[in-house]
């Protein structure tokens, strides 16, 4: 709610929010949103309280409550969290974190707002000669390209109004990210606080960049505070969406009536009599789907309550009229980025746990997979996220670890049914007959010899007429087209290209552009990203650089 003096009690209030902390782990509320069901983009903002009056040890709080309730928001399994933003931090407790987020590869930034004595009651938790130092933190998964530490003090606040923020990229987009503590005790310089905040925000999204703020705000939604922020379809005069404003279980009596969709209202976090103070707001330009929710009263961690909220990009979303590549990272995530005029879209986040899959082929808006036991898996796009999970895959197959290439060329044998084709260690080309549903009739060989290759590509009607072709690429670098017949073979090989040994993945992304015509991607040893558009004739033309920064090693398809 706010910083504590040193002087240690702040009044009767606090203290009746501390007796009213609900002791034992969290447990589910009706309107929990789940990790499972949540958008892919993840934040957190808590206000832990210090490590002093009134969250002293002799009430039950304990510094190791703290770590806990942030650093589980950060499992795999579990929330997955991208940002977190964290108000009343001791220096000592931010280092703590910063040591067991660093290796889930988060980066923080702190800032100090009050430099108090050894005796302070902010900080008196701490371990001797680390309780002086009391501020504002903020932490982030990815890559960190610039820091800031906004002063939005007006005058008048007896302490000083700091917000750390980052430049960083989320999920493989930049973007800013600031945690923020408004005044407390004066509505006026709370408000002058928010429009400094909010211009500053404007200037970063004219330039391009989406903006996340969370943190304690210290006013209540219907507030000239909270209007700042709240897009004018929440009622507000300002530029974001905030994560649970479309929470209708918490919807004012003058949302219901008007039948509103969005709502200055959201789930209380703070305080006996259950007030708003808590925010997770995302500029409205550059995001979508928003869900928020409130946990429980984690015991012994702070008098807030924890405040976690989801959103997607706002180009995200099923795939469109074009074709895209899939980047599938070290951690086993799936990013499909959209193709468009000119190379690719930003990546969106469409699965989590691919790492199990050894193969992954796109067959339309579905991908096809097997395992290292050799299950062939179909997974067809959700129609609203264009997202990939296995509540919706089918199995379609066993026995696919004979083959170290899979291909899904779409319909290759001419009876209007898309098809799968398997190279095995032998060097066999075989053909798997698609049934029109989720499986695929007895194989047969169309080829031998093909071990020669080491890298195969199914671009679908990569010469114009209309029918399914094949690309190889031999040891020598050497790029052979393999002309389909429409009915399940190919005529003999044709040289496209040469010097194609410099690429570590190539890729067939079909239309990446929307010209009608198959394109080729590939990753070179700088791990950058060339996009040789496809002249519908069997050739493409020369290549344009439209990615840098793909690892090596990542698989692209």
């Amino acid at each position: 709610m706010r910083l504590r003096t040193a002087l240690g009690s702040v009044g009767a209030l606090l203290g009746s929010a501390a007796a009213a902390l609900a002791f034992g782990a969290p447990t589910a509320q009706a309107d929990t949103v789940s990790p499972g069901s949540a958008p892919a983009l993840r934040f957190v903002s808590f206000n832990i309280c210090g490590s002093g009056s009134p969250c002293t040890t002799e009430k039950g709080y304990t510094d190791a409550a703290k770590y806990a309730a942030v650093v589980d928001q950060t499992s795999g399994s579990g929330w997955n969290a991208d940002q977190i933003f964290l108000q009343e931090v001791c220096r000592y407790q931010y280092d703590e974190l910063a040591g067991q987020l660093g290796s889930k590869g988060f980066q923080g930034n702190y800032t100090t707002t009050v430099q108090l004595g050894t005796a302070s009651g902010l900080c008196a938790g701490g371990p001797a000669g680390t309780k002086g130092d009391y501020g504002m933190a903020l932490f982030v998964k990815g890559t960190v390209t610039d820091s800031t530490v906004l002063d939005l003090t007006v005058g008048g606040e007896s302490e000083p109004i700091k917000a750390p923020c980052l430049k960083s990229y989320t999920q493989g987009r930049a973007n800013w990210a600031c945690s923020v503590h408004l005044y407390w005790n004066d509505g006026a310089l709370r408000d002058a606080e928010a429009q400094k905040l909010a211009q500053q925000s404007a200037l970063w999204q004219s330039q391009g960049y989406p903006v996340v703020l969370g943190g304690d705000f210290n006013g209540r939604p219907d507030t000239p505070m909270a209007a700042t922020f709240y897009e004018p379809g929440a009622g507000g005069n300002g530029s974001f969406l905030e994560v649970d404003e479309t929470d209708k279980d918490y919807f004012t009596s003058a949302c219901l009536t008007a039948g509103a969709s969005r709502c200055r209202g959201g789930e209380t976090t703070f305080g006996d009599t259950r007030r708003k103070l808590d925010y997770i707001f995302v500029s409205s330009a550059h995001f979508k789907g928003v869900k928020g929710d409130v946990l429980p009263t984690f015991a012994g961690a702070s008098d807030h309550d924890m405040i976690r909220g989801a959103a997607t990009w706002a180009d995200c979303g099923p795939a469109g009229a074009t074709d895209g590549l899939f980047r599938r990272e070290a951690g086993g995530a799936l990013y499909r980025y959209a193709g468009r005029a000119g190379g690719l879209a930003g990546p969106c986040k469409v699965g989590v746990g691919w790492g199990i899959m050894d193969k992954v082929a796109q067959d339309g808006d579905t991908l096809v997979a097997t395992d290292g036991a050799g299950t062939l898996w179909r997974y067809p796009a959700d129609p609203a996220t264009g997202s990939y999970s296995g509540s919706t895959r089918v199995q379609a197959g066993t026995g696919w670890q004979a083959n170290d290439v899979l291909l899904a060329p779409g319909d290759f044998d001419g009876d209007g049914k898309a098809d799968l084709i398997g190279r095995d260690t032998a060097g066999a080309l075989w053909l798997y007959p698609g049934d029109g549903a989720n499986g695929y009739g007895a194989r047969k060989q169309i080829g031998s010899g093909w071990q020669m290759f080491d890298a195969l590509l199914a671009p679908g009607d990569f010469d114009g007429d209309g029918k399914a072709d094949l690309i190889g690429r031999d040891t020598a670098g050497a790029l052979w087209f393999y002309k389909g017949n429409g009915a399940g073979y190919y005529a003999p090989r044709t040289q496209i290209g040469s010097g194609w040994q410099i690429y570590t993945s190539l890729v067939a992304p079909g239309d990446l552009n929307g010209d009608g015509k198959a394109d080729l991607i590939g990753r070179d040893a700088s791990r950058d990203l060339w996009l040789y558009k496809g002249d519908g004739a069997a050739y493409y033309a020369p290549r344009v650089q439209v990615g840098y920064g793909y690892p090596d090693g990542e698989l692209l398809f």
